[in-house]
């Protein structure tokens, strides 16, 4: 019988074997996209691949409640020469999960989004808000996803801006309510109130959209790692939002958000932290009661 620094070891060795950043999924066609809906959800991502990343919530909510996604690409990356291809891998990722799919701005998305360029330049930053808020009003989404403020990375700090200026104007001329849920991805939210439990079917399915984004996973294996840290974002979650010493959640794959409901201009946290179990049925009047 092994000592228990043997099997710590063999632990060890079994999560490395299990985490394979070569891993290289069936390549796909691009999938035509389905028609943007109205009155579902809108998945605002700063670059081609972040809809993936941080896409459970509404892969569920398309599955369980039936809710019509579409995935807002607010930039194509900042390499000129790679964004003709990030847009393809964003129509192939986006086939994947079953979701409708469109530009901030034709032909190739927006460039500048950051609060340096928003500081910079307020005319072109307003031509950018107005492109967005028209895109909501075409939309009329129930549910707007977007990262939170401090996600660190500066075209994630720049959408939430951007998003956000849109959402209480769109709001305000509309004179409804919409739900937001903040994403995290740079760096954790330190105020999130839902987490969303995965299923392993779900979360296949996640990794294999990530991997359509092929020009990234070269550069940086994100689809490889993102199971891992999804058990890690269950640990975190469970403790933040169940009070940190209690119970753990039983299932092992989740995600992390801060949900609020925007009215009248104002942001309104839920009030009560949420954790909803993968065979929970999830839908928009779920959350809309936990606000």
């Amino acid at each position: 019988m092994g000592s228990a620094r043997d099997e710590a070891l063999a632990y060890v060795r079994r999560v490395a074997a299990a985490y394979d950043p070569h891993l290289r999924l069936a390549e796909t066609e691009t999938v035509n996209k389905p028609a943007a809906a109205v009155g579902g959800v809108l998945v605002c991502a700063p670059h081609p691949d972040d809809e993936s990343l941080c896409g459970a919530l509404p892969l569920r909510l398309a599955r369980e409640d039936g809710c019509p996604v579409t995935a807002l690409a607010v930039t194509l990356g900042s390499d000129a020469a790679r964004k003709e291809a990030r847009l393809r891998e964003f129509a192939d990722a986006c086939g994947v999960l079953g979701w409708g799919w469109q530009l901030a701005r034709q032909p190739l998305a927006m460039d500048g989004i950051s609060p340096a360029q928003r500081d910079r330049d307020p005319a072109a930053w307003e031509g950018k808000v107005a492109a967005v808020v028209a895109i909501l009003a075409a939309l009329r989404p129930a549910l707007v996803l977007l990262p939170h403020l401090d996600d660190a990375h500066p075209t994630h700090v720049g959408t939430h801006q951007l998003c956000m200026e849109a959402l209480v104007r769109h709001a305000t001329d509309c004179g409804g309510e919409i739900l937001i849920a903040e994403t995290e991805f740079w760096r954790p939210l330190g105020d999130a109130n839902l987490l969303v439990g995965v299923g392993e079917e779900d979360v296949a399915r996640l990794v294999l959209a990530v991997s359509r984004h092929r020009g990234e996973i070269v550069r940086h294996p994100y689809h490889a790692q993102l199971p891992f840290r999804m058990v890690e974002t269950v640990r975190r979650g469970a403790e933040m939002l169940a009070g940190f010493g209690g119970g753990v959640p039983p299932f092992r794959f989740g995600e992390l958000y801060r949900l609020a409901r925007l009215m009248n201009g104002r942001l309104l946290p839920a009030t009560r932290g949420v954790i909803l179990d993968p065979a929970e049925r999830l839908s928009l009047a779920a959350l809309r009661s936990a606000c």
